[in-house]
């Protein structure tokens, strides 16, 4: 499905059209339902979905993870499917077992130590990860070394593929964009609080104007050619909703470091409520190198929002039949770069008063564009 279409019909305006015109005991029954689905969902996280939204919210990278947490192999199952790896199908577990390979022997070419006979062990590769999750010790940290190290190679040989398909940027576009599409409406029909789904394409013209506006970006740079706006009804339902894309959409080590933008949701509150699920403490909230924050000049101060950037797993036969026999040793697998924005029904509409706006955002894009082009006395712009 091409992104500039959308077959989920959420629209934040019609919710709140709709709201409006139930009466108090529909909408007070409907909160306490919304409040009831997201302590479920909640109820149901585990040591590693709670990493999975630090890791997302702060922007940092798993390469810095010195311990995973998984607790069950039903999870590892999970999360490599979000991978796009089906345990069950025989290609793709020996698409596994390459990358486990390669790694082992990056490990043991660049460092003097023996690598221990379980971390070696490639008949059951789920059995890797709940190690890399064991209590520390030597095969713990050689466990979680060496899945770093297949990340690094699946991540670099995903990118490679994609120079060697003979497929369009459009292509990988609408091939995402219809993964995104099938997911939302899942977690519709799931009953978490999307109230909106907005999917949109940079145009050529919008993309010019970004490059021209920020002197340090470059093409390659540009995350955002395909974005989402999720709305959601409630502040509360931010994270739950954030808990339910990783499990299911992109695994968290494929989100994009550095580049988590996050106004809305304070870190510290946000720290206790998912500690809150959990009688044992987990890993510092800020484990790993310190990220800096992206900044966009061109954003008012007052505009509110998550956003992060992931590079979604796509299944090479979502774009064409069949792939080359001279590719299959990249894998299965591309990663398209794409941008998740997330807010609250509130905050959205907070956001288009006054300099929040898109409109005001977007007359000081363009005013820093004609700055640079023209100098001092541009030219005026013709009305848009």
């Amino acid at each position: 499905m091409s992104v500039n279409e959308v077959n989920i019909q959420l629209d934040a305006t019609t919710a709140t059209a709709l709201e409006l015109a139930a009466g108090p005991l529909q909408i007070h029954e409907r909160a306490a339902a919304d409040a009831a689905r997201r302590e479920a969902l909640l109820g149901t996280m585990t040591p590693v979905d709670a990493r999975a939204i630090r890791s997302l919210l702060s922007g940092r990278s798993v390469i810095d993870w010195r311990r995973l947490s998984f607790n069950e192999r039903d999870e590892v199952v999970r999360f490599l499917d979000a991978n796009g790896f089906d345990v069950h199908r025989p290609l793709e577990l020996g698409r596994l077992r390459e990358l486990h390979r390669r790694a082992l022997e990056y490990v043991a070419a660049t460092w003097d130590l023996p690598i221990p006979a379980t971390v070696r062990d490639d008949r059951d590769l789920c059995q890797l990860f709940l190690l890399a999750s064991a209590p520390g010790g030597d095969e713990q940290r050689a466990a979680c070394v060496v899945l770093k190290v297949m990340h690094v190679i699946n991540h670099l040989e995903a990118r490679r593929l994609i120079h060697h398909l003979n497929v369009s940027e459009r292509a990988l576009y609408d091939a995402a964009g219809s993964k995104v599409d099938e997911f939302v409406q899942r977690m519709h029909r799931d009953g978490l609080g999307v109230i909106g789904y907005v999917p949109s394409k940079k145009t050529d013209h919008s993309l010019v104007t970004k490059l021209i506006s920020k002197p340090r970006v470059t093409a390659a740079q540009i995350f955002d050619k395909l974005r989402f706006r999720l709305t959601t009804r409630e502040r509360a339902d931010i994270v739950p909703v954030i808990l339910w894309l990783t499990r299911h959409l992109f695994p968290f080590n494929h989100v994009v470091p550095g580049e988590t933008h996050n106004t809305i949701l304070d870190e510290e509150a946000l720290a206790r409520t998912v500690d809150s699920h959990f009688a044992d403490s987990l890993p510092l909230w800020d484990e790993g190198s310190d990220i800096e924050e992206p900044n966009n000049p061109m954003t008012s101060d007052r505009f509110r929002m998550v956003n992060f950037v992931v590079e979604l797993p796509v299944r090479v036969s979502r774009i064409r039949h069949e792939l080359p026999q001279r590719l299959d040793h990249l894998g299965h697998v591309v990663l398209v770069a794409l941008e998740f924005q997330l807010f609250d029904r509130a905050t959205a509409e907070d956001n288009e008063r006054g300099d929040s706006s898109h409109a005001a955002y977007k007359q000081r894009q363009l005013d820093t564009v004609s700055r640079r082009l023209w100098g001092a006395g541009p030219p005026p712009m013709r009305p848009r």
